[in-house]
């Protein structure tokens, strides 16, 4: 009696183990010909994203221009300054082969802080976005929240083509700033992979390899407005793929939509030519996904309060709210201040977007090998060093080599994103189970902060050599020290309550 009732028990156990969404999904065809697929278009959906978000690396560059004064007859001239012998300017003459917003509307001299302040109000923009987003796709779906942003940013593409002055276009790029932060709440073929084949799409640089053709499409197309309506167009060739992508079967089960459920379940086991699964499990699944919603509801509600209760939750996400805003400036402050190198901008543009992807495998493999905490203090101690070094050789106007000064420049930038890459990972698994999405929003909302100064700090350095890559080097060199006060938690169990996190923290310290 009592090894048949073990016998049922266990019966039992392996049914529910395989009635699962993971399950399900893995009988679709786990990464089949569905998935593959997904995955090549929102590859080229992250062209949209890519190119709207690094767009004023570009379109806010100043090209060279002429001071043009007339006296007593004559024409006295002066190059890329605001005056002839202390005479204001009578005309303005740009590189013709250089269209940007700043030859557009005259942002040169007294007017020269309004190019990076719209980069500024693009980044609040995505301040704002990270917010609310994350709820409207949890309200709607994912589809719906995906391609809404898809359209959002090739709609504000399209009327920044036609901006008649710089605050039409800024308003622009405060909503293009806004959708951007849209894509990465709905994270549609995520849902449709199972972990062990996540790794592999983190390491497909799609980011930064679209950004570094954006470089070469500025080159040449030397125009802020063919870059704005190509990423319009982009976005409305983008838009058939909802023809393509089904909703989130999470979130379909989530929300007890079975039927619909169904449907997508269907749709990717046909185009993986595989059988379809017994659907029925479904009803199993949603019942238990309800059960599971109501035990939530009657559970205490976490809110961001809790990230500052007690003494080691609030030490966490104060280092790693910091960490953030610095590495946020440093990776933004590089990207968007590229006329602070030397040499060919194209050039410079192209380098300092595609130096992301040997970053992110740099961060893969000694995350791997020596753990979150080491390497994340190993690499922001290097790229401080590196940015300090540009930014005194420019500060004292030292004598060196356009390439060395750039190539310093850049391994500051590989150090940086390679980092940043590491700390996602790091954050996430030391927050408690309770507070991880709360804490991962919330220091997420704070490093905005650092890529909306990095272009303001940008404006200084045009009279103050320098300075951008001084306080990088500085705020580097600040956040390697951050680490050392922070756990590792590489092949350590991630902490469910806080006060476990508290406990587990403490016993580190004796």
């Amino acid at each position: 009696m009592a090894a048949s009732k073990e016998n049922e028990i266990e019966s039992g156990c392996i049914q529910e183990e395989a009635v699962s969404l993971g399950n399900i999904i893995k009988e679709t065809g786990d990464f089949g010909t569905f998935q593959i697929i997904g995955t090549f278009i929102s590859s080229l959906n992250l062209l949209v994203l890519s190119w709207s978000m690094m767009t004023m690396a570009y379109s806010a560059s100043v090209p060279n221009f002429t001071c043009v004064v007339f006296q007593n007859g004559t024409n006295l001239t002066s190059s890329d300054t605001c005056d002839v012998n202390g005479t204001v300017c009578d005309i303005i003459e740009y590189d013709p082969n250089l269209r940007t917003i700043v030859s557009e509307w005259g942002l040169v001299c007294d007017r020269q802080w309004v190019s990076q302040t719209i980069t500024t109000i693009q980044m609040s923009g995505m301040l704002v976005g990270g917010i609310f987003w994350g709820h409207v796709s949890d309200g709607i779906g994912r589809k719906p929240t995906f391609f809404l942003n898809v359209l959002v940013l090739g709609v504000a593409n399209l009327i920044s083509y036609f901006s008649v002055n710089w605050q039409m276009f800024a308003s622009m790029r405060f909503i293009i700033g806004l959708g951007s932060t849209g894509f990465m709440a709905a994270p549609l073929m995520f849902e449709y992979i199972r972990n062990r084949w996540r790794v592999f799409l983190l390491l497909i640089p799609s980011f930064s390899l679209w950004a570094s053709v954006m470089a070469a499409f500025c080159f040449w197309s030397r125009d802020w407005k063919l870059l704005n309506i190509s990423i319009a167009v982009a976005a409305g060739v983008a838009m058939f793929g909802w023809f393509y992508f089904v909703e989130s079967f999470r979130w379909l089960v989530s929300n007890g939509k079975i039927h619909l459920a169904q449907e997508a379940i269907r749709k990717v086991s046909r185009v993986n030519r595989r059988p379809e699964p017994n659907l029925t499990k479904l009803t199993v699944v949603i019942e238990r996904e309800q059960k599971e919603a109501e035990m939530t509801k009657s559970l205490r509600v976490y809110s961001v309060l809790d990230l500052f209760r007690t003494r080691q939750i609030r030490k966490t996400t104060l280092l790693f709210a910091l960490i953030w805003l610095f590495s946020s400036y440093s990776y933004y402050g590089i990207a968007f201040g590229v006329q602070e190198l030397a040499g060919e901008f194209f050039l410079n543009l192209f380098l300092v977007n595609i130096i992301d992807i040997p970053g992110n495998y740099v961060a893969v493999l000694f995350n791997t090998w020596e753990g979150r905490k080491l390497t994340c203090t190993g690499l922001y101690a290097l790229g401080g060093v590196f940015g300090l070094l540009v930014g005194i050789f420019k500060f004292i106007n030292l004598s060196i080599s356009g390439t060395a000064l750039n190539a310093l420049a850049l391994s500051a930038k590989l150090c940086v994103s390679a980092a940043w890459d590491v700390n996602e990972l790091w954050s996430q698994e030391s927050f408690p189970t309770v507070v991880r999405f709360i804490g991962g929003g919330f220091i997420s909302s704070v490093s905005r902060v650092g890529s909306m100064v990095a272009p303001q700090i940008i404006t200084l350095s045009r009279d103050i050599k320098g300075l951008l890559y001084l306080v990088c080097g500085i705020v580097c060199l600040l956040s390697t020290g951050l680490c050392v006060l922070l756990d590792e938690t590489k092949n350590r169990d991630l902490p469910d309550q806080i006060q476990r996190h508290d406990t587990r923290s403490n016993k580190r310290g004796k």
